[in-house]
């Protein structure tokens, strides 16, 4: 089962990239997320601006519609998949784009703990460090 976990990860990467140049629409990239989908970030400081938790799919894909307006060019790309048990798969992921307004580039590095509940994405952790995001993801270094 993993290994099918991984491939939800990649293709949630793929519709969020979609979504966020406009090609994907709202309706379709529900489609990947389940219902009861939580987006949670374990540090403030990643991202100062954000909510740090959003529960629900459409509260999820509100709050990226918003966050496409500002950037151009963005896209997240995962650097590295770890398989992880419980239906988790943890990322290294890479974020880039240019600031709409400011032109000015971003690239920022972070980790995802997806968990999978019947082949979606029922919930993402994000951390800043390896270590956070191995443990819980029932990992150890």
């Amino acid at each position: 089962m993993s290994q099918e976990n991984v491939e939800v990860v990649r293709k949630g990467f793929d519709d969020f990239n979609a979504f966020m140049r406009g090609e994907l629409t709202r309706e379709a990239l529900a489609e990947s997320l389940d219902s009861q989908h939580e987006w949670h970030w374990h540090d403030d400081r990643m991202m100062p601006d954000a909510p740090q938790h959003l529960r629900g799919a459409q509260k999820a894909i509100e709050y990226w519609a918003q966050y496409r307006i500002a950037w151009v060019d963005l896209t997240t790309e995962p650097l590295e998949f770890i398989e992880a048990p419980d239906d988790r798969v943890l990322t290294l992921t890479r974020q880039s784009g240019r600031g709409r307004d400011s032109g000015l580039p971003i690239e920022i590095h972070y980790f995802n703990v997806f968990s999978i509940r019947d082949g979606k994405v029922w919930k993402v952790e994000l951390f800043r460090h390896r270590a956070e995001a191995l443990e819980a993801a029932g990992l150890s270094e």
